[in-house]
């Protein structure tokens, strides 16, 4: 793909092939500023977009429904009660357990197959 020149900062870059064409920026912070005109673009065209919006949307809302905020609060102390290293150590239990699962059956399968030694070789001669 052909290199660009920002719009932002003027520098040349590759666009990323996904986006092709499309890419505008060339890094992180012109894509910020980037979206910032973008938004204030908006708000220029839509001036209305927001006004009253608390009051004829979010106010009702909330009076239809009174628990959610003291309901999500409670769930959300009850996740931050679920630390980041316990979901980790209850997966590597998991994974350990299956690995353990899956030596078993290996090891039976072996056993069988050491067991019926005249059965296997059998298979293996009539095999091209």
């Amino acid at each position: 793909m052909a290199e660009r020149k920002c719009h932002y900062c003027g520098r040349g870059f590759t666009p990323d092939p996904r986006v092709g064409n499309r890419q505008k920026a060339c890094c992180h912070a012109c894509q910020k500023q980037r979206k910032g005109e973008n938004n204030g673009l908006y708000r220029k065209r839509n001036p209305g977009y927001w006004k009253n919006h608390y009051e004829d949307y979010v106010k009702p809302w909330r009076q239809q429904h009174p628990d959610y905020q003291r309901q999500w609060r409670q769930r959300k102390k009850v996740e931050k009660k679920t630390k980041p290293g316990d979901i980790k150590a209850e997966r590597l239990r998991k994974a350990i357990e299956l690995t353990e699962r899956t030596q078993f059956y290996l090891r039976e399968i072996q056993a069988e197959i050491l067991l019926r030694p005249s059965e296997h070789a059998s298979l293996m001669l009539q095999a091209p």
